[in-house]
Parts: C-alpha cells; structure tokens; sequence
C-alpha cells in the first residue's frame, strides 16, 4: 500500500459517519412515507428531493465545486475577499432556489398555493446552502464540523417529517417543510463552527471569470446530468400519470439513493487529497488518487449490486408498504445498477476531467449520456411500460460509462487498473452472490440483516485473502491499537 492509499482509507474513515448515516436516515425516511402518504403525495415529495439537484447545478453548484477546487490558493492572502464573494454568490443562490420552485410545481400538475410552494422554496433553499457550507468545510479539511452538520440535518429533519406528518397530516407541503427546519438548524451549527455569516456580500469580477470558465460547463453538464438520472420521472408523470409516478420513485428512487451513499464513501476523502497532490504540483500522483479510488469504488458497489439484486424481493417485501412492492422489485436492482455505472463514472473518470479543470470534456460526455437515455427510456416505456423504461435508462449510463471511462484513460492519462486486481474483485463478488443465493430465503428483518452480514463477511474475507496489502495495512492498524510494535 502507498502512502496516499493510506491516508484515503484514513480520511475515508473519519468522514464515515457523515457519508453513511445521513442516506441511512433518508432511506429510512424514505420507507416510512411509503407507510403515511399515498402514492400522489409521495411522488410530489421525492421529485422535489430529486429536483433541489437540478436548481442548485442553476443556483450554486459550479461555486461550491471551485470552492472546494480552489479554496486553498485564496486562503493565505485573500481571505476576505474570496468570503464577500461567496456571501454574494450563496444570496443569489436562495433567490434561485425560489424563483425555481413555481416550475418545478408546474411539471407536477400541483396547485402552487402558498403552502406547498412555500414549502418547497424552504426545502431548496435549505438544502442548497446546507450542501455548499458543507463543501467550504471539506475545502477546509474540518471533517467533524461537516459530520456534525450532516447528522443534525438529516436526522432533525426526518424527525420532524414524521411527527409533522402524524399531528398536521399527510402532505407534500407538511414533509417538506419539516425537513427544511432540519437543514437550517444544521445550517445555523455550519456557520457557528467555521466563522461564516450571513451578508449581502460583494460581487468579485475577477473572481467570477475564473468561475464561468470553470463552471459554465458544469452548470450545463449538471442540469443535463440530472436529466440523464430523472428523465424516467418526467417521461412516467407524463406517459402514464401521477400515481404511476409515485408507484415507480420508491424502487428508482432507492437504488440510486443506495449507490449514492457507497459512492461518496470513497469520494468525500479522495477529491480533496487529490486536489493537494494537484497543488503541490504532482499529477501522477493526483491521478494516482483518482484510479485507486475507483478500484475502491468497484469493490463496494458491486457485491451491494449483487446483493440487492438476490434479496431485493424478501427486502422490498418486509419493509415497503404493500401497495408499492411489486412495482420496486422490478425496479430496484436495475435502477441500482444504473446508478453505480453512472457514480463509477462521475467519481472516477468525470473526477479526473473536473481535476485536471477539463469541465467542457464532462459536459459532453454528460450530455451524450442524458440523450441516450431520454431516447432508450421513451424507446422502452413503449415497447415494456415502466420496467421497459428502467431498462432504457440502464442502457444510456452504460454506453457513457464505456465512453467516459476511454477518454479519460486514453487521453488524459488516468492510469488503468492492473487487470489481476479487476479480475480478484469480480470473483470475490461473484462467490459472494453464490453464497447468498444458497442461503435460505430471509422471510423476517432478523433473518436478512443476517444474511446479509453473512455476505459481507464472506467478502471482506475474499478480499483480504486476495489482497496482501491489504492483510499488511490491518495488521498494522490493529499492532498500532494494540499497542504492539510495529
């Protein structure tokens, strides 16, 4: 193992709790509105949680991403500087927030009265700024302030969703509101914790050019990004109604949501200590950085790919309210599937065009993407209805994944994956999923938290046993627990 192997896995275990607990808590969330609003309610709720991806690529995306880029470079000599202009940039990213909220109702078929669209003004609001501060923290290596921040954003608002829902009843508007309390308490410990405030700002022309040339692309890509991800919502709320909508966003919802959260276990720590070697001036090893977290990144998402793909029957079935079960099994594994092609992708090959300030690369490798699948998703909402339509959306990342992953080898000079370490992951996953499709069928939560940490633990095992490296880092961490010498 190298050197900045091990700081990865260092870092990826500090920022743990903040990359795994707060989707937990959305997916838990996520199962009990299955339980306490009905199929309309529900698909209005979670199209407005997938929509905050869209209006905050619109609002402040591309500066949280040169923040988090570029922070560094301001942090000595002009500090204040690069302060007013986020404080201007954040404002105008909240006007942004609510001027799109009307549209974003409007696609819906949703009355805009006061309360839902108040509700979700808050709700993006919220959410956009609680993710940008989150980012200026990362940018500041502050791992705790952002966990604190994370937890108490997710957890406070999920809370406060469940008991607003039981005691003002079960509506889009309730949800959201509640979860936008969370966020702005989170908001509100962000900034007590790094020193930032709330002010009008001053806008930075200098600045703002460094940020068009590297942003404009990702605004672009961002919105078209989104696209490539939720055209199957517009495509289904359109073709065949709302309460179709609401039957399909659990299980698409879910998978991505699932592959997110392994995504970003990995990618929360290896983009800034990439960004260091960059700055330091050694790209080898930046790029380094960049292939080794998506090796990594291979080895989680596909055993949990072959595991949700087994179980998703027995794991649907006990946890998701009856009238939305048959619908997310069809399409929980494939939207799982297509989720992990697409954050393969994003956090490795997209990663290294973001690093090496190639944003206009990303953005057509995005927009290819979201074309493919905007055509093979209306192809197969055709031909097969919506799990016609899940399978055209698997199509589309798959082709981009293929594309994006050669040109950023080929010619930017990500290093390519020894063929010996790609082949050990796919046998370990692939003796994982023997496993557990001989185990018995789980029919109680007891008895499939249990298979599945039977096939974690035949996994991890494989893996260690296939990796001497990695057999050498463990040891070494558990003398230096122990306090044996090394």
């Amino acid at each position: 193992m190298t050197d900045h192997t091990g700081k990865l896995l260092r870092n990826t275990l500090l920022y743990l709790p903040a990359q795994f607990v707060p989707p937990a808590v959305q997916f838990a969330i996520t199962v009990a509105w299955t339980y306490l609003l009905d199929p309309v309610a529900f698909g209005v709720v979670t199209f407005v949680i997938a929509a905050q991806e869209i209006t905050a690529f619109i609002g402040v995306t591309a500066w949280s991403l040169y923040v988090l880029r570029f922070r560094t470079r301001f942090a000595e000599n002009d500090e204040e500087r690069f302060r007013l202009m986020d404080n201007r940039m954040v404002l105008c990213a909240a006007v942004v927030q609510v001027v799109l909220s009307l549209p974003i109702l409007l696609t819906l078929g949703v009355s805009c009265e006061a309360p839902i669209f108040a509700a979700t003004a808050a709700y993006l609001t919220t959410r956009t700024l609680l993710m940008h501060y989150g980012e200026w923290a990362r940018a500041e290596h502050r791992i705790g302030v952002y966990t604190i921040a994370q937890l108490i954003g997710t957890a406070a608002g999920a809370g406060l969703s469940i008991a607003a829902i039981l005691l003002l009843g079960p509506y889009p508007a309730v949800a959201l509101a509640a979860q936008a309390v969370g966020q702005l308490a989170a908001i509100v410990v962000l900034f007590k914790q790094t020193g930032l405030r709330f002010r009008v700002g001053k806008f930075d022309a200098a600045i703002f050019a460094e940020v068009r040339r590297y942003g404009v692309p990702l605004i672009i890509g961002g919105v078209m990004g989104w696209a490539a991800s939720n055209a199957i919502r517009v495509l289904v709320q359109y073709s065949e109604g709302p309460v179709a909508l609401g039957l399909m966003s659990v299980g698409w919802g879910l998978g991505q949501r699932i592959a997110g959260v392994l995504a970003m276990l990995l990618t929360a720590a290896a983009y800034p200590l990439a960004v260091n070697n960059l700055e330091r001036g050694d790209r080898h090893v930046a790029l380094s950085q960049v292939s080794l977290n998506g090796v990594f990144l291979l080895a989680i998402l596909a055993p949990a790919l072959v595991g949700v793909s087994l179980l998703s029957r027995p794991l649907v079935t006990l946890i998701i309210a009856e009238n939305f079960r048959e619908m997310t099994i069809a399409i929980l594994p494939i939207a799982m599937f297509a989720a992990s092609l697409r954050f393969l992708r994003l956090h490795t090959s997209d990663q290294t065009m973001l690093l090496l300030e190639r944003t206009d690369v990303s953005m057509k490798v995005t927009m290819v993407e979201t074309a493919l699948n905007i055509v093979f998703c209306a192809l197969g909402l055709h031909i097969a209805g919506i799990y016609g339509a899940a399978l055209g959306m698997l199509a589309g990342s798959s082709l981009a994944c293929i594309g994006g992953f050669a040109y950023s080898f080929a010619l930017l000079g990500l290093p390519t994956p020894a063929s010996g370490v790609l082949l050990r992951i796919l046998l370990a996953t692939a003796a994982m999923g023997l496993f557990v499709q001989n185990m018995p069928q789980p029919t109680t939560l007891t008895a499939l938290t249990l298979t599945i940490l039977a096939g974690v633990v035949v996994y991890a095992s494989l893996i260690i046993i296939a990796f001497p490296a990695i057999r050498t880092l463990l040891g070494r961490q558990f003398r230096r627990l122990s306090g044996a010498p090394a």
